[in-house]
């Protein structure tokens, strides 16, 4: 009977952690390591122009990352993605039941309490007690429609089974290349002393270079087992890319409020910006399984909507698997 009533309270004190599900499926043991690698490469050609200005783009960037992931302990829910219309509802349900079961629960709970504060270790008189509870509430309906819907309640638990398992960055290293070229022809009024009235500038990128090995990663992959998904989110470069700039024009003087700068310059950069010239997170994708999940890969191609250099294809070839 002691141990009875401690489980009782334990029971009862436990109710919505209930609501995670039992492990069930074929996922891999925590901890598990597996690799994601990803090659992206950014392309953008074209040209845009007016009656007075013109400006043309060829942009080739390269981005190979390899990062080590670990599997996570199966889940109900999700981690890399919003929680399903469907599987809110239940959960709502589910956490609504176990707040009227506690509550119904709540003078059984309190007895008990009352008789583990009263007898603290001794075991003969919480026996003693719980007899005289046990005969106090026999009989009455509200303890049998407690003790019926935690019944309930603990079998639509069991029959749940997990549905994802996430797995997250550890550690990860790379490598990148970059290619750009624009040329600017534009009819500033310090221009119309030139020969064709208007002023020529070409800008010249290049790099190539590696990513420091780190001790964090940002990739991650999140499988849904029930419905043979995997969910992708690609490493990103964390530090700035290092390239050389060299700008030649005829601008005469005064042109920019800034002097350019003669000869190859050193800078830094982001491998990719968003339309606000921010950096931009790479997309992650999700993509159905095709054979055994521990082993997959292909090919993602995402148009980008920026202005200019910005409005080029991300191609991302990816590949994932359990080592």
């Amino acid at each position: 009977m002691p141990h009875a009533l401690r489980l009782l309270a334990a029971s009862l004190a436990s109710l919505p952690p209930l609501l995670a599900a039992a492990p069930a499926g074929d996922f891999a043991p925590q901890g598990t390591r597996a690799t994601l690698t990803v090659d992206f490469t950014y392309q953008a050609t074209g040209r845009r122009a007016d009656k007075y200005d013109s400006r043309e783009w060829k942009v080739l960037r390269t981005l190979h990352m390899d990062a080590t992931v670990t599997a996570r302990q199966p889940a109900l829910l999700a981690m890399l993605s919003a929680p399903e219309a469907e599987q809110t509802a239940k959960l709502k349900q589910q956490a609504a039941e176990a707040n009227r079961i506690t509550q119904q629960a709540a003078p059984m709970m309190a007895g008990a309490e009352a008789i583990m504060a009263k007898c603290g270790d001794d075991d003969k008189c919480l026996e003693r007690e719980a007899m005289k509870l046990g005969q106090a509430m026999a009989g009455q309906p509200q303890v049998a429609a407690t003790a019926k819907a935690m019944e309930r309640f603990a079998d639509n638990q069991a029959a749940q089974a997990n549905r994802y398992q996430a797995w997250t960055g550890q550690s990860q290293t790379g490598s990148y290349r970059i290619e750009e070229k624009v040329r600017i022809v534009h009819a500033d009024p310090i221009c119309m002393s030139l020969p064709t009235a208007r002023c020529t500038r070409i800008e010249t990128r290049g790099g190539e270079g590696r990513i420091k090995l780190t001790d964090a990663s940002t990739g991650a992959v999140e499988l849904d087992l029930a419905k043979g998904l995997l969910t992708i989110h690609p490493p990103m470069s964390p530090e700035a890319l290092a390239y050389t700039e060299t700008v030649v024009t005829d601008e005469p003087e005064g042109t920019h409020s800034v002097p350019t700068p003669r000869g190859a310059q050193l800078r830094q950069g982001v491998f990719l910006k968003s339309p606000g010239n921010g950096t931009l997170v790479s997309p992650s994708f999700t993509v159905p399984l095709k054979g055994g999940w521990r082993s997959q890969s292909g090919i993602q191609t995402v148009p980008l909507g920026g202005k200019d250099e910005a409005s080029g294809t991300l191609t991302m070839k990816w590949r994932f698997q359990v080592q």
